[in-house]
C-alpha cells in the first residue's frame, strides 16, 4: 500500500512539474494558399491539439523538446522539436508546402470541340502554318502561271517574289517550321528516358535525335495520322541509322 501510495505521489510530482515547465508558445503557420484554417497542430509529448485560424494563427502549451505536429489535407505533414528560442521570436513562424500529386499518365479524350464544330473552319478545309500561310500571300511562281499571258492576267507577285528570293526563303521556313512541329510532337507522344533507355540515344545527342528524325517524311506521316505503334517502329530503324551515323563520325 505504502509503495502504491509513494508512486502515485510521484507521478504527481512529475505531472505537476511538466506541467509548470510549458509555455504558452503562439504560432504561426504560412503557406501558398489563402485560406489556413484547420490546419492541426498536435504536440505529442502532452496529447494536446489545436486548429489554425483562417491566417494560420494558433497557440498551444509546449516546452523544450516538445515535437509539434502539423498536418492538412492541402499542405505536407511537418514536424518541428521545440526550442527555448522558439518563445523568444514571436509569432513562431511555421513553412507548410502544399502537397503535390505525382499522376502517372493522363488520359485526355477527344470532346469533340473544335474549330470545325464550332464553324469558325468550314469542314475539310486545310489548315496552315503562319510561314504556310505567308507563302499563299506571296504566291508560289510554277510554269503554269506563264499562261497567263495568253489571258492577259499573269501574276506579277508570284514572279516578282521568286526573283527576289522571298519565295526560296519562306519554303525553308516552312521546312523549319514542320521540322520544329513534328520535334514538339514527338517529345509529347516519347518521354526522354524512351529515347535514352529503349533506343540507347545518348543523353547528350537527344535534340540532335529529333532534328535526324523529324527529316523523315514517313515518320512525318505516321505522326500526323497518330499511329503510335508504327512510330515506334520507325524510330528504332531511325535510331539505329542516327548512331551508325554517330560512329563513323568518331
Amino acid at each position: 500500500m505504502k509503495n502504491k501510495l509513494l508512486f502515485l505521489v510521484s507521478f504527481l510530482i512529475v505531472t505537476v512539474c511538466s506541467a509548470q515547465d510549458a509555455k504558452l508558445l503562439n504560432g504561426k503557420v504560412v503557406a501558398d494558399v489563402n485560406d489556413l484554417q484547420g490546419v492541426n497542430v498536435v504536440n505529442r509529448a502532452s496529447g494536446k491539439e489545436v486548429a489554425t485560424s483562417e491566417d494560420g494563427l494558433f497557440s498551444i502549451y509546449a516546452k523544450p523538446g516538445d515535437t509539434l505536429v502539423f498536418t492538412s489535407v492541402q499542405l505536407n505533414e511537418k514536424r518541428i522539436v521545440i526550442e527555448k528560442e522558439d518563445f523568444d521570436y514571436l509569432p513562431f513562424v511555421v513553412k507548410m508546402r502544399l502537397k503535390v500529386t505525382q499522376l502517372k499518365e493522363v488520359v485526355i479524350t477527344d470532346s469533340g470541340i473544335n474549330a470545325v464544330s464550332l464553324g469558325i473552319v468550314p469542314k475539310g478545309m486545310k489548315t496552315y502554318t503562319p510561314a504556310e500561310r505567308r507563302l499563299q500571300t506571296a504566291g508560289d511562281f510554277k510554269a503554269i502561271h506563264l499562261l497567263g499571258i495568253l489571258g492577259g492576267s499573269l501574276p506579277v507577285d508570284p514572279i516578282i517574289n521568286k526573283i527576289n528570293g522571298r519565295t526560296d526563303r519562306i519554303k525553308k521556313e516552312i521546312k523549319v517550321e514542320r521540322s520544329e512541329m513534328l520535334q514538339q510532337k514527338l517529345s509529347t507522344l516519347f518521354d526522354e528516358t524512351y529515347f535514352i533507355e529503349e533506343l540507347k540515344i545518348p543523353t547528350s545527342q537527344v535534340n540532335g535525335f529529333f532534328v535526324f528524325a523529324a527529316e523523315n517524311q514517313e515518320l512525318a506521316n505516321l505522326v500526323t495520322e497518330n499511329k503510335k505503334p508504327l512510330i515506334e517502329l520507325e524510330l528504332v530503324k531511325l535510331a539505329s541509322e542516327y548512331l551508325k551515323r554517330l560512329s563513323d563520325e568518331k
